[in-house]
Order: C-alpha cells, then sequence, then structure tokens
C-alpha cells in the first residue's frame, strides 16, 4: 500500500501482519481524495479507527495541515507512528500529525474538523454505523469544505440526519468490496 498522491506520493506504508486490519485500498482512496479536491488543502483532519493510517496520511501528502489519528492498538499505533515519520520525512516538512491510542468510539474531544476519515471493523459498521456516523458528525466543523468520508461494505446503508446531505457514494459492488460514502 502506498501514498497515491501529492508530496508524499510513492511511500510504501508498512502494515501489521496480524491479519487484524483491512487497509483502504488504493483505488478507493484515489476515488475519494478526487472527490475531496481543494477540499483537502489547508484543512485539519479526524482519522477515527485509523489503523495504518492511509486516510490521514494521504490528506497531509495531498496539502492538510495537521490531524489526529485515533487507534486503539498499542500495536498498530506503532507502526502507524512509523508511518507518519517517514510520510514527513518524504515531505520534508515538521510533524503536524499526532496519534491518539483511544477507542474511537469513546473518543472526546472539543475540537472541530474539516474533514473525518472514518474506517471501523466491518462488523462494527453493520452493527453500529449509525451511531458512529452521528459521532463522527459531532466533532466536523460547519463550513463549506467540511466533509466526512465514512467507508463501510457495500451493502451497508446509512440513516442520514437531517441537515446532512450525501454527497457521494464510491466503490462497492459485493457484499464485502469497501464503499466510501462522503457526506457534507
Amino acid at each position: 500500500m502506498k501514498i497515491a498522491g501529492g508530496l508524499a506520493r510513492g511511500i510504501v506504508l508498512k502494515n501489521v501482519k496480524n491479519g487484524r486490519l483491512r487497509p483502504a485500498t488504493g483505488y478507493l482512496r484515489e476515488a475519494i481524495f478526487s472527490s475531496l479536491g481543494d477540499c483537502v488543502i489547508g484543512s485539519r483532519f479526524l482519522d477515527l479507527f485509523a489503523g495504518t493510517g492511509s486516510y490521514g496520511l494521504e490528506a497531509l501528502s495531498r496539502g492538510a495541515n495537521s490531524g489526529i489519528f485515533v487507534e486503539n492498538s498499542r500495536e498498530i499505533a506503532v507502526v502507524l507512528e512509523g508511518n507518519l515519520a517517514a510520510v514527513y520525512r518524504s515531505m520534508g516538512v515538521a510533524n503536524g500529525g499526532c496519534v491518539w491510542i483511544r477507542d474511537a468510539l469513546r473518543v472526546r474531544t472539543e475540537e472541530k474538523f474539516d474533514l473525518i476519515f472514518i474506517d471501523p471493523p466491518y462488523d462494527l459498521s453493520r452493527a453500529h454505523g449509525d451511531e458512529i456516523l452521528a459521532r463522527g458528525l459531532s466533532f466536523l466543523q460547519k463550513s463549506e469544505r467540511s466533509r466526512l468520508i465514512f467507508e463501510v461494505p457495500a451493502d451497508v446503508h446509512l440513516k442520514i440526519p437531517n441537515g446532512v446531505r450525501l454527497l457521494r457514494r464510491v466503490g462497492g459492488s459485493g457484499r464485502n468490496s469497501p464503499a466510501a460514502v462522503i457526506y457534507a
């Protein structure tokens, strides 16, 4: 898995070899970031269920100012911190991201973010997707450029809360194939 665009394009991201992660595919990330366009530049993001950090790291490479990665596994967070350092080295800039080792369902912050990436395990999306979406939306900055991206299995359709617009659904053709839903 590699960073697909921006200053750190081509940087290989390390993964944990325990089989617990399902990293976002390059195809899906490309489609998402093509849809986001200039919303990424200068943004501050929150990457919930960060895993290897592919969404947030892609955002940094493409011009996001800073962000927070939330991952509950210390083992995976160590790999994520290494990926973050490699991306910053490649970009030749100081670190602008941090990793919180916390449960994404229980994270608390008063901060608001321009971009929110949510990529939970698929069984969690199926069981608690609407709750996770509502929680993520509570962290979203209310602006024209703000977006929430939720990766779900293609067969999951979340209930869209009042005042939220579904902008695009990308990918997904089979039960476990990934689809990304972009909200504003």
